[in-house]
Parts: C-alpha cells; sequence; structure tokens
C-alpha cells in the first residue's frame, strides 16, 4: 500500500509541476472545467459526459506528453538541433490534434444541445482540419515530402 500511495504522491507533485510550470496546461485545465460545468448544467447524457470526459482529458495528457519531450530534448541537447525542433514541431502537433478532436466533440454536443444544431458541423470542422493538414503539409510541385520513415 506504501508503494502505491508514494506512486499516486510522484503523480500528483507532476501534476503541480504542470500546472505551475506550462501555461497552456492550465488554459487548458480550465477550459475542461467549463466545459463539465457545461454538461452538468445542460443534464447531458451519460454518453456525451463521457466523450467530453474523454476530450478534455485527451488533450491534457498530450500537453503532458509534449511537455515531457520538449523537457528531455532540452536535457538530452541544450543547444540547438533542427532534428530536435522537429521533435519538439512534431510533439506540439499531437497536442493540436487532440485540441481539434475535442472541439470537434464540444461542437456536436453543445451545438445539438444549445443550438440544436446537426452533427454535420462538427463533421465539418474535422474535415476542413483533415483537409488543412494535407493542402500546408504539400511541397512544391504538389506532392507531398515523400518522407516516410
Amino acid at each position: 500500500m506504501k508503494k502505491f500511495y508514494r506512486s499516486f504522491t510522484y503523480a500528483l507533485k507532476g501534476i503541480k509541476e504542470l500546472y505551475k510550470s506550462q501555461r497552456n496546461f492550465r488554459i487548458q485545465t480550465n477550459i475542461g472545467l467549463l466545459v463539465m460545468i457545461m454538461a452538468f448544467l445542460l443534464d447531458l447524457p451519460g454518453n456525451e459526459i463521457m466523450w467530453l470526459s474523454f476530450a478534455t482529458m485527451i488533450v491534457l495528457v498530450m500537453e503532458g506528453l509534449n511537455t515531457t519531450i520538449e523537457k528531455i530534448m532540452d536535457f538530452i541537447n541544450p543547444d540547438y538541433n533542427p532534428v530536435v525542433g522537429i521533435i519538439k514541431d512534431i510533439s506540439a502537433a499531437m497536442v493540436l490534434i487532440a485540441a481539434v478532436f475535442s472541439v470537434v466533440i464540444g461542437i456536436v454536443i453543445f451545438g445539438n444541445a444549445i443550438f440544436g444544431l446537426s452533427s454535420r458541423y462538427g463533421i465539418i470542422i474535422a474535415i476542413i482540419f483533415l483537409a488543412s493538414i494535407k493542402l500546408f503539409s504539400r511541397e512544391k510541385g504538389g506532392k507531398g515530402s515523400g518522407k516516410d520513415d
């Protein structure tokens, strides 16, 4: 039981560090809190609360992972290195993808609950985001980089 308690204490210490040191984590935590309060006030059904909870937590998990990757990269190579920059960019991209996923979930659920909107609005946001990735990831000549590792 002591090991479990210690593990839990270390995890809480990590959450506290994330919250204190990472502005985006604080913002995302506050948005998540607002989302959960709205879900409670709107008396949303359990499956929608589950999706909102999942979307909120995945953003926080990705932000924590991003912070961990950045700190490891800075520790391993404190000087500028273009490869480290790419690793950090990809790590940040994971957070962005999770955040867009959360926005889509929020639009589908709250759009319907508050405004009676069709879930198609969330799907439209997802399509625009995915098409943007494809469009902005192209190199000159209309092809991708061709680098599949």
